[in-house]
């Protein structure tokens, strides 16, 4: 029998293409081995906020706990809270949070679907929830502006509803809102900080919907929704141009440990005395 061989020789320049190619190729599919992504958390100290749970009279709002990994927020528990006794503590989920090196997956346990896309920064620019649609709109590190598309079915019929904000800042505080919804009247926020430095990156009370985050403050809190207002919150006045009976102004009263912010003390716009208590 016999048997051919062949020989095959390639020019050199073909030998370096390559080479190149498969450095190319190695290069890729190491992708594996860069470094996660680590988003800036809102605290300034390694005492990440734990848990948040408000007492007393409710607001829209949620109870929060945290768990972090590596510096990382990791994974998340909320729990609605809401003046209609019908809602409040009628909701609760978990959220896992696995980063990437240039992004994060979210897993959430309602089995609704979301999708985050990040910025150059790292921060959220357009998030998904099934066919909901929000984007974010970030100055000088800031959250400043955001709208949200949101999309219901009934009785044969698709339902699209629309909400937005813009934001606006002094010294790294925020001072306003403009919150508008469908083709109503703005809302419009005024917001007055305090003298005490926001050293745990709270978020304000009582307008977590203007702020664009209700329902996913983990968000905030995981680092990737912007920087914090620099000093804790002294009050909010909430005006309703052409219905001004409806304006009512929030004061709120701070208590600190160890430099943690652990108590915040506040009446709900019906009256009611309420709180949020920070653990660490």
């Amino acid at each position: 029998m016999t048997r051919f061989f062949h020989r095959i020789s390639f020019p050199w320049h073909s030998a370096v293409w390559i080479c190149c190619l498969t450095g190319m190729i190695s290069y890729s599919c190491s992708d594996d081995d860069l470094p996660l992504l680590k988003p800036t958390l809102p605290g300034e100290s390694s005492d990440n906020i734990r848990a948040i749970r408000h007492l007393g009279g409710q607001t829209p709002s949620y109870d929060w706990t945290f768990s972090y990994s590596d510096g990382r927020l990791v994974a998340a528990g909320g729990t609605v809270r809401d003046p209609d006794t019908t809602i409040d503590g009628s909701f609760s989920y978990t959220s896992q949070l696995s980063y990437r090196h240039n992004g994060v997956n979210i897993y959430n346990s309602s089995g609704e679907k979301t999708v985050v896309t990040l910025n150059a920064q790292g921060l959220i620019d357009k998030m998904t929830v099934n066919r909901n649609i929000y984007k974010f709109y970030y100055r000088e590190g800031h959250l400043a502006e955001w709208e949200k598309t949101v999309f219901e079915n009934s009785f044969g019929q698709a339902h699209q509803y629309n909400s937005s904000a813009r934001f606006t800042y002094n010294g790294g505080n925020i001072t306003g809102i403009e919150y508008k919804e469908n083709s109503g009247e703005p809302v419009s926020i005024t917001i007055v900080p305090s003298d005490i430095p926001n050293r745990n990156g709270l978020l304000p009370e009582t307008i977590s919907k203007e702020l664009g985050c209700l329902g996913f403050e983990h968000l905030y809190y995981a680092g990737l929704m912007g920087l914090p207002t620099t000093n804790l919150v002294k009050s909010i006045s909430v005006s309703y141009p052409s219905q001004p009976d409806k304006n009512y102004t929030i004061n709120f009263e701070y208590s600190i440990r160890n430099g943690n912010t652990i108590l915040c003390n506040y009446h709900t716009p019906q009256g009611s005395v309420a709180s949020a208590s920070y653990e660490y």
